[in-house]
């Protein structure tokens, strides 16, 4: 199955004009905005949907009693294994059809996610420029400030999922849908990527003892600076870190987490580690741990 990428989050809002002033201050493009709600746009051609939490067009989601993401639509390369996932999927479970043939369903914990054809736009992003020793890569150029990160793409997306249901939650995924495991810690949760990717992971499912629920989307940026600069600008207009920069060990992608208004958080990332089907995946009896380094550890020693 030829899952390419996240192609759009819908959320459901309780207070829309702070979710709104929060992806504009995210620096996120705004596609369309209204008394309704509002899409956003990253420049590879994804989108945000932020809707009024009581719309009725709205799928029921794990949590949805508060503002969360109510729908998770993954792209699809092709007309052809859009119409192979759909018939996988109506084997075991309902399938709701559009006119424009997308569909949705639910995944096993619940989660109501849906299929379209990617529509990706193509961006020049050019690689950062870092001087080492005798490589002057950046000669005769200076690093300057940028007032506000510009996103460009969706990564990936976190989802709580009981404990007990794991096994079943990631081989929907994996044996279903064709993704690839990158990383799994026994207990703790399952990092995986499009079979169309090669992100260390589009998708992780974080295990907990309790109820499913949105754990947070991450948008990439350039390089560290930009999420220094980024969440240094998301401070100045009021919006709350939910952890300190750092890097990951797993996907060692560098960090930093915002609390968002419309449901869980978002993160800015850079520099995550990259794989094919030639990476065999790593399973962790013990959890390594959430970060390499991070700025509060810098600080308190």
């Amino acid at each position: 199955m030829a899952v390419t990428r996240v192609e759009s989050l819908v959320y459901g809002v309780s207070d829309l004009a702070a979710g709104i002033n929060y992806y504009q201050d995210w620096g996120l493009e705004t596609l369309e905005k209204n008394s309704k709600g509002a899409v956003f746009g990253t420049p590879v051609g994804q989108t945000i949907y932020l809707i009024d939490k009581n719309d009725s067009s709205l799928p029921s989601a794990p949590g949805d009693n508060i503002s969360t993401v109510r729908k998770t639509i993954w792209g699809v390369d092709s007309e052809e294994e859009l119409e192979k996932i759909s018939d996988e999927l109506s084997k075991d479970r309902e399938i709701i059809l559009s006119e424009d043939g997308s569909f949705y369903t639910r995944d096993e914990s619940g989660f109501p996610i849906g299929f379209c054809l990617s529509q990706p736009i193509q961006v020049d992003i050019a690689p950062p420029e870092v001087n080492t020793n005798e490589n002057s890569i950046r000669l005769n150029k200076v690093v300057d400030h940028i007032s506000q990160a510009k996103p460009f793409r969706i990564g990936h997306v976190v989802y709580f999922i009981p404990k007990e249901e794991s096994e079943k939650a990631a081989s929907f995924y994996i044996d279903r849908l064709g993704f690839r495991l990158s990383d799994r810690t026994i207990g703790r949760g399952d990092f995986m990527r499009c079979p169309k990717s090669r992100d260390h992971h589009n998708l992780f499912l974080l295990q907990r003892n309790d109820t499913a629920a949105f754990n947070h989307a991450a948008f990439e940026v350039k390089d560290f600076d930009e999420i220094m600069m980024g969440g240094e600008y998301m401070q100045k207009h009021g919006w709350n870190a939910a952890t300190n920069p750092g890097r990951h060990i797993l996907g060692s992608n560098l960090y930093w987490y915002f609390s968002n208004p419309s449901g869980g958080n978002t993160e800015y990332f850079a520099d995550m580690d990259c794989m094919d089907d030639n990476w065999k995946p790593r399973i962790w009896d013990k959890n390594p741990g959430f970060s390499l380094w991070s700025i509060d550890m810098l600080v308190n020693n």
